[in-house]
């Protein structure tokens, strides 16, 4: 997968659900990593279809100790919901395009959803993410740092306007890379609570262990803490 034909699967989902109504959102969040002592700030713009399609525009920014604002990724992603065997059951797909100053990557995800109550549902995700440029392996070869994900997104309605999520995610390197814990493969699991306020507001908080960073010999852990405002 290159750049164009992933712009060309966002312009044909974005095409596909512009005819659907929805509401569009502003979003901004601020993330804390324990181990680094880093700090990161996102701000987003998305819009959610009322058929179950979405399209996602993210810049973030590297603000370090609280000492500096630089530049850190532009991210464009998309989803379009493809089949639905039941009621139940919905099969969606998606894609995204990312840069940085190292170059520039992106993804295609294959998502499976099935609603078990009103107050539970369950995602499951494969996801390739794909880097468009070199990096140097450790054979000291230029290759992609290419990753197959693994994902789970276990949803629960805890009250009316509290939602928790519980989302482990495994990932592993399909070349000869490895990832911060010294390994061909590592976890990240985030656990998600969000709270509507009213129609419009929505803070949420997130809580994520990153494995080990063998960088910092220590358990990397980071808190996210975002505001949502839908129009």
């Amino acid at each position: 997968m290159n750049k164009a034909k992933s712009l060309l699967l966002i312009t044909a989902l974005i095409a596909s659900a512009s005819a659907q109504a929805g509401r569009a959102y502003l979003e901004t969040r601020e993330a804390y990593n324990t181990a680094s002592e880093l700090n990161e700030v996102i701000l987003r713009a998305g819009y959610n279809f009322d058929g179950g399609a979405g399209v996602m525009a993210t810049n973030a920014y590297n603000i370090g100790k609280f000492d500096q604002l630089k530049h850190g990724y532009n991210e464009l992603e998309g989803w379009y919901p493809l089949l639905r065997p039941t009621d139940q059951w919905t099969i969606s797909s998606g894609g995204l395009v990312n840069s940085n100053s190292a170059g520039s990557g992106g993804a295609l995800y294959l998502d499976n959803n099935y609603k078990f109550l009103p107050v539970f549902n369950l995602t499951v995700r494969y996801r390739y993410n794909r880097s468009n440029y070199d990096a140097i392996d450790f054979n000291g070869q230029p290759a992609r740092n290419d990753t197959h994900e693994f994902a789970s997104y276990w949803n629960f309605k805890l009250t009316d306007d509290l939602n928790y999520t519980f989302e482990p995610h495994y990932f592993i390197r399909v070349n000869d890379f490895h990832s911060k814990n010294g390994k061909g493969h590592h976890w990240e699991i985030t656990n998600k609570f969000s709270y509507k306020i009213d129609t419009h507001w929505m803070p949420y908080l997130e809580l994520q262990w990153l494995d080990r960073w063998l960088d910092y010999n220590a358990e990397q852990y980071r808190i996210r803490i975002g505001l949502r405002y839908t129009f």
